[in-house]
């Protein structure tokens, strides 16, 4: 008997420490169907978002829907049914519609696509994973032919809850059967959690499944702190003096004043990357025109800081891939690695409870040039953390009396290992 093991360039997103302990699984053991789900019918799939109450209508109309109250269903026509409902910050869509079950899906995911686009971000996006529950008709009507059946299935952690609810972990998920006041019979819910992990990517391929990115944008200037307030006056703008804060127009990003060495320096936050940099474009190009010069230059140099959160999380072979890519004047600190490249300014660092980098660059001329820079070393460290997992498996191997029949690189620059067991 052979299985085929796949090791990709992104397998970085296992620690390596972690690779040599990783048991080996034939691929089949990890798609086992829950039985319970297959066999039942979609009727719901609910998913979390991270779009608020205020800029959903916003939204909606973007998309051709008329502003309405909330948790009145909006009625795409592609028959799908879109009800949004309050989840403490944030809402929850629960997707309906006279499909059957693969259409409801297709549907679904077209309108979050579309849903992406206007919004300019991946809108299911909840720190790094999305979250989808997908809730089918059974034909259970009490709790103890629940916990039968679940038991038969292998579930664990099976437990009733004090709203007659059934929970359990099924095949790795969790899953949930309730009833509501009108239903005959249970209704069964299962989570599907889907991690996204992706590093230093641009701004062009925001709000398609990305969670790492540009994500703070500090600009030194040389307003003084008696000018700020009537520049932006002048250029329409705010200034929240308890908080130094000014309110954005064109995006969540969030802009604050912080005073240094007697002037201000403009630090721009947000999740996404094309908001930051569009943003402050826009407010400079205005305040330069209210001061008459260009509020950005020290010293006759243009100063800002590009702060990107990262994937990378082994130290040492972070230092391989810069000195692999040709950085200069590398340092070390405890966990921070600064260094020279291509003429930009690097610190690498780790943030309170943070288990991956943060990267700041300055000195940077061209940003398009710089994000092209930090996507070739995103695939050089990912290249060397794959190579150093597939030497751990081929470790592991051995340990377990395991022939190794062959081994191919694909395209892709995946590596594909087929094993004799």
């Amino acid at each position: 008997m052979s299985i085929t093991l796949v090791a990709y360039p992104m397998a970085f997103l296992i620690n390596p420490e972690d690779a040599k302990s990783e048991k080996l699984r034939v691929a089949a053991d990890e798609t086992v169907t829950n039985k319970t789900v297959a066999t039942q019918n979609l009727k719901r799939i609910r998913v979390l978002t991270n779009i608020t109450y205020q800029e959903l209508s916003s939204l909606m109309m973007q998309l051709g829907c008329p502003e309405q109250r909330i948790h009145v269903p909006y009625f795409m026509n592609t028959g799908l049914k879109v009800q949004w409902i309050n989840h403490g910050k944030y809402m929850v869509a629960n997707l309906t519609g006279n499909c059957d079950s693969e259409s409801l899906q297709v549907f679904g995911e077209h309108f979050f696509t579309e849903l992406d686009k206007v919004a300019n971000r991946n809108v299911r996006l909840i720190e790094s994973s999305e979250y989808f529950y997908y809730q089918y008709d059974t034909t259970y009507q009490s709790m103890p032919e629940i916990y039968s059946a679940l038991k038969k299935e292998g579930a664990t952690e099976i437990f009733s809850t004090t709203d007659d609810e059934v929970v359990a972990t099924l095949n790795g998920q969790s899953v949930k059967y309730f009833k509501e006041s009108s239903d005959k019979t249970f209704t069964l819910e299962v989570e599907q959690k889907v991690t996204i992990l992706n590093i230093g990517v641009s701004g062009a391929v925001q709000g398609t499944n990305i969670t790492y990115g540009l994500t703070n944008l500090k600009i030194q200037t040389n307003i003084k702190p008696e000018e700020l307030r009537g520049y932006l006056k002048e250029a329409n703008y705010l200034f929240y003096e308890a908080d130094c804060q000014t309110p954005l127009k064109n995006s969540n990003a969030t802009l604050n004043w912080v005073l240094k060495n007697g002037y201000f320096t403009a630090e721009f936050s947000g999740s996404n990357n094309a908001a930051i940099t569009k943003e402050a474009e826009i407010i400079f190009r205005k305040l330069n025109i209210a001061a008459g010069r260009d509020l950005r230059l020290i010293n006759d140099m243009f100063t800002a800081v590009y702060t990107y959160t990262t994937n990378y999380t082994d130290k040492g072979m972070l230092l391989n891939t810069l000195i692999e890519h040709g950085a200069e004047e590398i340092q070390e600190n405890g966990d921070e690695v600064s260094c020279k490249l291509f003429g930009m300014e690097m610190i690498y660092y780790k943030k309170d409870g943070s288990n991956g980098y943060t990267l700041d660059v300055t000195q940077v001329s061209d940003k398009a040039e710089c994000e092209d820079m930090i996507n070739d070393l995103n695939d050089e460290y990912g290249l060397n953390i794959q190579e150093m997992t597939y030497n751990k498996i081929k470790e592991r191997l051995e340990q377990e009396n395991m022939r190794l029949e062959s081994e191919t690189v694909m395209e892709d620059n995946s590596i594909v290992l087929t094993i004799d067991v």
